[in-house]
């Protein structure tokens, strides 16, 4: 069901400052189109009840690139307002206004040779200003600001384009890094000068406390397996407890403390809060102690020692309650989280879910049987390592997208895409037939970079990996959003996941695509999503053309066995062991050979009869080029073969389950190759004799 622009004006009508409206609507449900002509409506409506002359604010997540949202909005909003801007919507004894216009970033603006300060003029002249999610805090919080205020003139109408959390949380770090400076060893330059507060005083001694092991046992442990540390995370109670009793009988000195961060960031763009300072003040002096917006971070390497001492915090950027009304599109936004009444405590929330969800068709791979999870490692990957591991995964992305006109989306880290971008071997998408794919069919996209893009609209969504954030996501950022309860951040961060997972998920726009229709992109993942609501999803376990044994030397032996075993039991009526050899499965022994010298040439007569393509493909296509085989059934190499229990384990592993009940029947060979028995699989004696007959006649 789509959103209409007149649902939307309906509940606009009577919002004033201070309300935050979030819109609640499935992704491709055209919401963001529909604020864009409800932005038409109101901006050349003289009688709307927003401000008469009005101008509107427009945030993304970003602004930069061209097929960014930011740039989108722009692109839409110019084309719906430019012809239609009228003498009834400006004043004509006042400077043309702009129609669009884009507030960058310093980052931007320094690239491109901009005044970053003259942008705010130019926004003032103009109908509508796209700025990043990034700026809201910094326009809506600094209403004194000379350049911020000239921004906020006349603005009746603010919108988000998806969830802003990320901008309106702000964690401590310095300049060029994320990391926070408050080190021992910034401490100890300020105490060695004189200079430091008590409270400076008391985390250095705190510091030297903990590299001594004094707070391992009460602070949270993380622990990471691929570099063998352990990161420690002291907060909370246990934090504030013993910072207080470091500061017992001493001022702690609030203002001098804030000094002290100032000289740390020394990056005049990285301007630390006053809810950092005016929020540290109030959990040091709660009487409860239970905050987590603050504490102490180590950690512990593999050879014991401590390293990465830093005195941490997170914290709300806090938006003042008298702001025009704030429309936010967010799919996935949670009421009963209360998620945006912590992102705006001082505001009105009003959460408007009129429009029905169609459940998304996922396939995931199971994960039940370690051996046959086929999620890549990420690190490995980018560093060059499951070579096998990745081309099998590049080789069934490419099975899925032939075929599929509109090609496939693959999303993962942007340091496997950039990998499978610039370092991977192309060719390995179509590894397994021919002709290539062209050269636009598989698309790359990261997580958390994405959300609102409608340019992948019909392409099948292959998912890599899930898009996890670090540990320290649930125990430090969302302590800013819900500082006293570790299961609310618990909450908050299952959230997360699931939002960031099903709105890129989206980006096929499968919803929009009837069920059954050949052009309906297919949902893939390569990982187990884990439960999702029955409402947002509906979760079934994908099939992959070919299984991998994850640690196996020979991953994709057993189901080249279970393809070429297929196709000679619909040829024969069993599987002569002799021409699995042939074929180079297995490593064949004299007789073998030589049963195989005989049996080769029938088997090419016979694939040559006009049934043979429907029954037997790929060896169909082996009988024109005999190297085909390591094209479709991946690469494998020939396993030893002697056990002939595990040949039978392989066959009755099988999707196939005509392949189950085949079992091994020792078969007399020609006189003139001997009085030895052969190896056939086969339902019964007879069957096995006939087969093998067959094979030599």
């Amino acid at each position: 069901m789509e959103v209409k622009p007149e649902e939307l004006r309906r509940h606009l009508e009577g919002a004033q400052r201070g309300d935050v409206l979030v819109i609640v609507a499935p992704p491709g449900s055209k919401k963001s189109g529909a604020m864009y002509q409800t932005v038409q409506d109101i901006i050349l409506d003289r009688n709307s009840r927003l401000l008469p002359r009005t101008r509107l604010l427009w945030a993304t997540h970003g602004t930069k690139d061209e097929k960014s949202l930011g740039q989108e909005a722009k692109g839409r909003l110019h084309r719906l307002l430019d012809p239609k801007l009228n003498l009834f919507a400006r004043d004509l004894f006042e400077k043309p206004w702009e129609v669009v216009t884009v507030l960058h970033g310093w980052d931007y603006c320094e690239e491109k040779n901009i005044n970053y300060h003259e942008q705010f003029d130019g926004a003032r002249s103009s109908v509508v200003t796209v700025i990043s999610q990034a700026h809201l805090p910094l326009v809506l919080s600094n209403p004194s600001d000379p350049r911020f205020k000239k921004l906020l003139e006349d603005v009746g109408l603010i919108v988000v384009d998806e969830d802003p959390v990320g901008s309106l949380i702000y964690t401590l770090k310095g300049p060029n890094t994320t990391a926070s400076p408050v080190t021992p060893e910034f401490l100890e330059v300020r105490e060695a000068a004189g200079t430091a507060s008590n409270i400076e005083l008391a985390l250095l001694r705190l510091m030297r406390r903990a590299q001594g092991g004094e707070f391992d046992d009460v602070a949270e442990q993380v622990v990471n397996g691929r570099w063998k540390t352990v990161l420690f995370s002291l907060t909370a109670r246990s934090f504030w407890t013993a910072l207080s009793d470091e500061l017992i009988g001493v001022s702690p000195g609030f203002s001098l403390f804030g000094e002290a961060i100032e000289n740390a960031i020394t990056d005049a763009r990285s301007a630390v809060p006053g809810d950092f300072y005016r929020l540290f003040e109030e959990d040091l002096l709660s009487p409860e102690k239970t905050s987590a917006r603050f504490g102490l971070t180590w950690i512990r390497n593999r050879q014991g020692n401590v390293v990465q001492m830093r005195f941490r915090g997170d914290v709300l950027r806090v938006i003042p309650g008298d702001t025009p009304p704030i429309v936010i599109l967010d799919a996935y936004a949670s009421q009963e989280l209360q998620q945006y009444e912590r992102m705006f405590p001082n505001h009105r929330v009003r959460y408007i879910a009129e429009w029905p969800f169609t459940p998304l068709d996922i396939e995931y791979a199971d994960d039940e049987d370690d051996e046959e999870a086929i999620e890549v490692d990420r690190k490995n990957m980018a560093n060059g390592k499951q070579v096998k591991l990745r081309n099998y995964l590049m080789a069934e992305t490419g099975e899925l997208t032939r075929g599929h006109a509109a090609g496939t989306l693959v999303l993962s880290y942007s340091e496997v895409t950039d990998f499978l971008a610039e370092k991977a071997p192309a060719q390995r998408w179509s590894w397994r037939f021919e002709p290539p794919l062209p050269d636009d069919a598989i698309k790359l996209r990261w997580w958390f970079s994405g959300r609102g893009i409608n340019a992948f609209d019909g392409r099948h969504v292959v998912a890599w990996h899930a898009p996890r954030r670090p540990k320290t996501y649930e125990l430090h950022t969302l302590a800013a959003l819900a500082p006293y309860c570790p299961e609310e951040r618990k909450q908050l961060n299952a959230h997360a996941f699931r939002s960031e997972l099903l709105q890129m998920l989206h980006r096929g726009r499968q919803t929009n695509y009837p069920p059954g229709e050949t052009i309906r992109p297919r949902v893939v993942l390569f990982f187990n999503p884990g439960d999702l609501p029955k409402e947002w999803a509906s979760c079934r376990k994908f099939t992959p053309r070919l299984k991998f044994k994850r640690y196996s030397k020979n991953p994709l032996h057993e189901a080249a066995v279970q393809v070429l075993a297929g196709e000679l039991l619909e040829l024969y009526g069993g599987v002569p062991h002799a021409c699995l050899a042939g074929l180079g499965l297995y490593v064949p022994k004299p007789q073998e050979r030589a049963l195989w010298s005989l049996a080769e040439p029938n088997l090419r007569r016979a694939l040559t009869t006009p049934m043979a393509s429907s029954v037997a493909p790929v060896l169909t296509e082996w009988l024109v080029n005999p190297a085909v085989l390591q094209h479709r059934l991946g690469e494998y190499s020939p396993a030893d073969g002697t056990h002939t229990q595990l040949v039978v384990e392989i066959l009755r592993a099988a999707d196939c389950s005509h392949l189950h009940t085949l079992k091994k029947f020792d078969v007399p060979v020609p006189s003139r190759l001997g009085t030895s028995t052969t190896r056939v699989y086969a339902r019964s004696q007879v069957e096995a004799e006939k087969a093998l007959s067959q094979v030599l006649k």
